[in-house]
């Protein structure tokens, strides 16, 4: 799974995605930050999870505060 996040430039943001996909187990693989103009983009790529999982992780990083967009590709 590779999931694509924008958000604030929050210390926490990066640790708040990471934590919720330790909590799924779902494994980081790749993990690429940058911080630009006061906004952090992240790029993930996981071990495969199963599809239920996988949207509600996609659902669960969306309804985060701190994130103004997400998207994931399998």
């Amino acid at each position: 799974m590779k999931l694509s996040v924008h958000g604030a430039g929050s210390p926490e943001l990066p640790l708040r995605v990471l934590g919720l996909l330790a909590q799924q187990d779902a494994v980081v693989e790749r993990a690429a930050l940058e911080l630009r103009d006061g906004c952090y983009r992240i790029a993930l790529d996981t071990a495969p999870v199963a599809a239920d999982r996988s949207a509600l992780i996609l659902a669960k990083i969306r309804a985060m505060v701190l994130v103004s967009a997400a998207e994931m590709q399998d």
